[in-house]
């Protein structure tokens, strides 16, 4: 018989929730914070620990990610069909190896922007 005992972690004195805030704040700006919350993808307490620390913020948001994907990718696939057009042959040649290195480097960056935690 297998037993599976969690350990727990003892945390320090950083998760010492003793103390209470209570903000008061117009409906258009609870609005804002939820909005806010909702593009960090943190609740309330992480998300004001954070300010109070000075955490830079980054936002998460699935359709700005997809959005950028789709139109890179709409980009890519435009200059792929250029490229390897029958007139593309008529560019010289470095101009053709720039634009193939420059639809590379766009895909990199965009990965690296999605990948970013």
């Amino acid at each position: 018989m297998r037993h599976n005992k969690k350990t727990r972690k003892v945390r320090g004195s950083t998760r010492d929730y003793s103390r209470n805030l209570s903000v008061r704040m117009t409906e258009e700006q609870y609005q804002r914070l939820r909005q806010y919350m909702k593009l960090t993808r943190l609740n309330s307490t992480a998300y004001f620990c954070c300010l109070i620390r000075g955490d830079n913020f980054r936002g998460r948001s699935p359709k700005l990610n997809h959005a950028l994907h789709a139109s890179v990718n709409m980009i890519y696939s435009n200059m792929r069909q250029i490229t390897r057009h029958r007139y593309a042959k008529d560019l010289d040649a470095k101009t053709v190896a720039k634009l193939d290195f420059l639809m590379d480097k766009i895909c990199e960056e965009i990965y690296l922007l999605a990948a970013q935690k």
